[in-house]
Parts: C-alpha cells; structure tokens; sequence
C-alpha cells in the first residue's frame, strides 16, 4: 500500500505527459502524433521485409494511408493487411486503424532529414 502512494507522488516529464495526452486522444492533433509515431518506427512494427517496401504517408478518420513502390508490391502487400492492421493496432495500443488504403502517391511521406533531432529524440521515446 505504501508502495502505491509513493508511485502517486511521483513526477512525470513533461514530454511523458505530452506524449500520453496526444497518444491517448480523440483530437486530429493526436491522429496525426500516432502516425508520426508509426511512420518513425515503421520497420520495427511490420518487419524488415514489409518495412522496405512501404510507408505509411497519412491517417484519415480510421484509415491508414500507406505508400508502397510499386503497383506489383501494391498487390502483394494487399494480401498482408490485416496483419499490418493488426500490428499498427498492436504497436498503437487501441483499435486505431479501421482500414488501410494503399497508394503509389509518396507526397506525404516525411524524409528522415525533415525531422529535427530533437522531435527524433520525443518520438524516439515510448
């Protein structure tokens, strides 16, 4: 018991709860955090081999928007989608994504040197 009230009394960084409110809401702010999120740690949510071949470049009210390279590895890629789904749900932590819509359309996908090192750094931590 004692042990609970001292885990109470404790202080989270700010970015820790920032990170929690946006993870956690309801807000197009929070859609597109969770998105930056997954885009950052793509390759480790759906596999190397998944990884190399698509992108997720945008999140529309349930539906995720992912980029792949070619309109062959579109077809192939379509025969994993409920396991994408359900990974990026799993990395998530909710039933975030409804539906995956799949494009040859990369305009927006962010580039690596986009991001700053230190929103890297914020997203980085989980």
């Amino acid at each position: 018991m004692a042990d609970d009230k001292k885990k109470r009394r404790e202080l989270l960084p700010a970015s820790k709860v920032l990170q929690t409110l946006l993870a956690n809401g309801k807000s197009p702010l929070s859609d597109q955090f969770l998105r930056w999120k997954i885009w950052r740690f793509w390759t480790k949510i759906v596999g190397p081999t998944l990884g190399t071949h698509c992108e997720p470049v945008g999140y529309e009210r349930g539906r995720l928007i992912v980029w792949v390279k070619s309109s062959a590895r579109m077809q192939e890629i379509r025969f994993f989608e409920k396991t994408l789904k359900e990974k990026v749900n799993e990395h998530v932590g909710r039933d975030w994504v409804k539906g995956i819509r799949f494009t040859l359309d990369r305009r927006g996908l962010p580039q690596p040197d986009q991001v700053s090192d230190q929103f890297k750094g914020f997203l980085d931590s989980e």
